[in-house]
């Protein structure tokens, strides 16, 4: 788990300070998180697994690419730097499509965050595996992914699940 300080805001999304993730899990402090899905021209999405030694949400299935904001930095920015070590891909055109505000408890952990979404379309599977927190991709289709969530929940995170209850 990196020790870097995230953004820290407050009810209105105005940032407050800074603190690694795991004061704001334990504190329930509100935070930023981005999460991008790309789409095939099949009509497929991409899924990340994440290792068993992740964090949180270890095992599991989540969208594309997910991460908080780093302590000073924008969504749009954290968007790009989390692009580049997830899949290993620069320069990849996104659309915002929508932002909400979760508050979920997960094995004593509190995931306060407002969470900027995007989307992206491209072909290529990524070959690049962020050490530690990926270990596969997968397209699958739409269908295959809520059948996932609806069978599987223990084995999809939080993000996957409130991204496809909204946008799919």
């Amino acid at each position: 788990m990196g020790s870097k300080p995230i953004q820290i805001v407050d009810e209105d999304d105005q940032p407050v300070k800074a603190a690694v993730k795991q004061e704001a899990w334990e504190q329930g402090l509100i935070h930023r998180v981005v999460r991008l899905v790309v789409e095939n021209s099949d009509g497929q999405v991409l899924l990340q697994h994440r290792t068993p030694t992740k964090d949180i949400y270890p095992n599991c299935w989540d969208v594309s690419v997910s991460g908080h904001v780093d302590a000073g930095e924008t969504y749009d920015a954290a968007l790009a730097h989390e692009i580049a070590e997830e899949l290993g891909f620069q320069d990849l055109q996104t659309t915002e499509i929508g932002s909400y505000r979760s508050n979920r408890i997960w094995k004593g952990l509190r995931f306060n965050r407002f969470n900027r979404c995007y989307k992206t379309r491209h072909d290529a599977t990524p070959t690049h595996l962020e050490e530690g927190k990926i270990d596969g991709f997968k397209w699958f289709t739409v269908g295959e992914v809520k059948q996932l969530i609806k069978d599987h929940p223990d084995e999809v995170t939080d993000g996957l699940l409130e991204f496809f209850e909204r946008y799919y």
